[in-house]
């Protein structure tokens, strides 16, 4: 099969939609207007990409989690482009931040964009389809904000996926990170019984 040809590089959209002010600063509102009808995936990827750095401050897992769950809503309820309130979109990223986005956020899109391109169109415009992947964000971004531990990089892994797919228009990766999301449903029911067999035989103890 023919590879279609590219629209522009997943790493140069996100490192564009990044791009600074004189003083080493960008605007959420500045984000949003540049990455237009990609805007739920560049917010999506933006909040997924903290979670892999090694150690992140106490509660910034349950920070990045909410915000993920308010982008997530209203995929849910069906708007085409993410709202944010105006003094949300006056707020500038920290230059930290962004130097932070602009090399290890870059680095990790370099790498995915090796396997994604736009494919799959017809589920990334499926009002459905992009309905049940808000529902499927929310329920990785609850995980992603509980105290289990050693569960914070497949939820974000999960929801980095869908908000690449949603920037490349790749339907494939959606479908992806819902199996990431399958993953973690599996692995929190083995995590469950395992711990309800501990309780039981604690219990046996004093029988």
């Amino acid at each position: 099969m023919m590879r279609p040809p590219p629209e522009a590089r997943l790493s140069e959209l996100f490192s564009g939609v990044l791009d600074t002010d004189a003083d080493g600063t960008v605007s959420v509102g500045e984000v949003l207007d540049r990455a237009g009808d990609r805007g739920y995936g560049f917010l999506l990827v933006i909040l997924a990409i903290p979670a892999f750095i090694p150690v992140l401050p106490p509660g910034t897992s349950g920070v990045l989690g909410l915000l993920m769950s308010l982008i997530a809503l209203q995929m849910l309820f069906g708007r085409t482009q993410p709202w944010v309130p105006y003094r949300w979109r006056q707020r500038r990223l920290a230059p930290n931040t962004v130097d932070r986005l602009q090399t290890q956020g870059v680095a990790l899109l370099r790498k995915l964009e090796r396997f994604t391109f736009p494919r799959g169109r017809w589920l990334v415009h499926n009002g459905l389809f992009l309905r049940w992947n808000a529902l499927v964000v929310i329920y990785m971004a609850l995980i992603l904000s509980s105290p289990l531990p050693f569960l914070n990089t497949l939820p974000a892994f999960g929801v980095l996926l869908i908000g690449v797919g949603l920037i490349n228009h790749d339907g494939y990766l959606l479908i992806a990170g819902n199996l990431i999301a399958v993953v973690l449903l599996f692995l929190l029911g083995g995590s469950f019984h395992l711990l309800m067999k501990s309780f039981e035989g604690f219990l046996r103890l004093f029988q």
